[in-house]
C-alpha cells in the first residue's frame, strides 16, 4: 500500500467522513485516495491549496493551524498581520485592529504593509534588469502564493526558471521582526513565539522553521479561528489612539488592494503584466505558459485562491463583499507607496531580497518525487487501463482510472477494487 504521512496543511477526521469521494476526485496532484473507510493522504503529494476542505461538506477536513488557546501570556507572541485581515472587518481602521490583537494576548502586532512595498520595489528592480540580461525567461512568475510554486514543482517544473528569483514578503518580514526582537530583548527569558495570521492554509514556508537556528516558533492561526475573539476586542479599544508598540511600520490602507486579485499587479510599473485567480484557472494558464504562450507579459500574479486572499479557505467574511470593502477603501485613500526608494537600496544592497536557493534546490524543496516507471510497466499501465474502460467514478478509491491503473501497477492497490471489473466477473 502507499505510503502515507500527516500533511502540514490538513487534517482528517475520520469520524465525520461520509466517503462522498469529492476530495478525492478534486486534488489537483492526486495526492488523496480512500482506503478502509476514509481517505488517505500520500507522502509529500500535497500542496496546500484546500480544495479538499472547500469540498468537504461533512467538515471532515480541516486545516492544521493552531487556535487561539494556544496563546500564553508569559511567553513572547508576536503576530504577523497579512493586510488581507483587514478586509474582514468594514470599517475598522488596520491600528485598531493591530491594538485589538494586543489585547488578546499578544506582546506585539505587526503589520506587513511595508515588507509588500519593499517586495514591490525588488520585483520592479528585476524585471528592469532582466529585459536587459535576460537572466529569466518571459514571463516572469510571481512567488507570492505558495501553492503557485509547489504546484509548478509538482506538475510543471520546466517553469520553475520562471519563477521570481526574489525572496517572498514574509520571508523579509520574519527575519527583519527576528532581528528586531533579538535587539529588544537580550537573552529574553520566554521563548518567541511569531504567529502568522493567515487567510488559508499554504501561507506557511515548507520545512517548519524559517531559521532554523533561532529559539523560536512560528506558527499559523486562520482568519476563522480568532474571528470572533479579534471582534470582540476591536469593540474594547478606545476611541483615542492605540497604543504604540515598538515595531514602527506604519500601516497603510493602500495595502489592503493586496487582498485581491490583481492587486500586486495594480501598483507595479509594469505595463505588460497579468492577474490570474482560481485552482482550475491557474492551471490552464499555468500550460499555455509551458506550451511557449503569453511570453509578450513580463509578470503574472497567479492566486490559486478565486479572487485572490479574500477567497482564502481560512478567510471569515464573504470574499466578495471583502472585496467590495477593499475597492471602496481605495477609492477613498488612493493607492501611495510610504517606502522610498533609499530604504529599498539599502535592503537590497545588505542582499535581503537575494534569493538563494537554486532551481535544484527548489525542485528539492518544493518536488514531488516518485520511483519512474519502466517502459514494461507504463504499457502494462495502459493494457489494464484498457481493459477497464471505466467511468472515473472513484469507487475504486482513486480519482480516475488512470491513476487506479497505476496504483495498482506500484503495487499500492489491487485490480479487484474496481467495480467495473468485478461486475464484469459476476455476469
Amino acid at each position: 500500500m502507499e505510503k502515507v504521512s500527516p500533511s502540514r496543511y490538513v487534517h482528517f477526521e475520520k469520524d465525520r467522513c461520509t466517503a462522498c469521494y469529492d476530495c478525492v476526485r478534486i486534488c489537483p496532484t492526486r495526492a488523496l485516495r480512500f482506503r478502509d473507510q476514509a481517505p488517505r493522504l500520500r507522502a509529500g503529494q500535497c500542496i496546500g491549496c484546500g480544495e479538499c476542505i472547500r469540498v468537504c461538506s461533512a467538515g471532515a477536513v480541516r486545516a492544521a493551524t493552531c487556535k487561539p488557546e494556544h496563546l500564553d501570556r508569559d511567553q513572547i507572541s508576536v503576530a504577523l498581520v497579512s493586510p488581507v485581515l483587514y478586509s474582514q472587518f468594514p470599517g475598522v481602521h488596520p491600528e485598531t485592529v493591530l491594538q485589538a490583537l494586543r489585547q488578546m494576548g499578544f506582546r506585539h502586532a505587526v503589520d506587513m504593509s511595508y515588507f509588500l512595498e519593499m517586495f514591490q520595489f525588488a520585483t520592479e528592480d528585476y524585471i528592469r534588469r532582466n529585459r536587459k540580461k535576460e537572466e529569466s525567461p518571459w514571463p516572469i512568475i510571481s512567488p507570492v502564493c505558495p501553492v503557485i510554486v509547489r504546484l509548478i514543482a509538482y506538475k510543471f517544473p520546466n517553469l520553475l526558471a520562471n519563477i521570481l528569483p526574489v525572496v517572498r514578503p514574509l520571508t523579509v518580514m520574519i527575519r527583519e521582526v527576528v532581528r528586531l526582537l533579538n535587539e529588544k530583548y537580550d537573552n529574553p527569558e520566554q521563548p518567541f513565539h511569531l504567529y502568522y495570521i493567515v487567510p488559508c492554509l499554504t501561507k506557511m514556508e515548507p520545512g517548519g522553521p524559517f531559521l532554523k537556528d533561532s529559539s523560536y516558533e512560528v506558527r499559523a492561526l486562520g482568519f476563522n479561528d480568532i474571528f470572533g475573539d479579534l471582534r470582540r476586542e476591536i469593540c474594547k479599544v478606545p476611541w483615542n489612539a492605540p497604543l504604540p508598540d515598538f515595531f514602527d511600520y506604519e500601516t497603510t490602507v493602500s495595502s489592503l488592494i493586496w487582498g485581491s486579485s490583481g492587486g500586486e499587479t495594480a501598483d507595479l510599473k509594469i505595463e505588460d503584466s497579468l492577474a490570474v485567480s482560481g485552482l482550475k484557472e491557474c492551471m490552464s494558464y499555468l500550460e499555455k505558459i509551458e506550451m511557449g504562450l503569453f511570453r509578450e507579459m513580463e509578470y503574472i500574479e497567479f492566486r490559486t485562491c478565486t479572487e485572490g486572499c479574500v477567497g482564502g479557505i481560512l478567510t471569515a467574511t464573504d470574499r466578495y463583499l471583502a472585496k467590495r470593502d477593499i475597492q471602496q477603501t481605495i477609492l477613498q485613500g488612493g493607492i501611495e507607496r510610504r517606502v522610498t526608494r533609499s530604504e529599498f537600496l539599502r535592503f537590497y544592497q545588505e542582499g535581503r531580497f537575494a534569493q538563494k536557493n537554486s532551481l535544484s534546490d527548489m525542485r528539492r524543496i518544493f518536488g514531488v518525487y516518485e520511483k519512474a516507471l519502466s517502459l514494461e510497466k507504463m504499457a502494462e499501465i495502459y493494457r489494464l487501463l484498457n481493459h477497464i474502460n471505466g467511468k472515473n467514478c472513484a469507487a475504486c478509491g482513486a480519482p480516475d482510472c488512470r491513476t487506479f491503473a497505476e496504483d495498482v501497477v506500484r503495487g499500492e492497490a489491487c485490480a479487484e477494487d474496481c467495480l467495473e471489473l468485478r461486475a464484469r466477473e459476476k455476469k
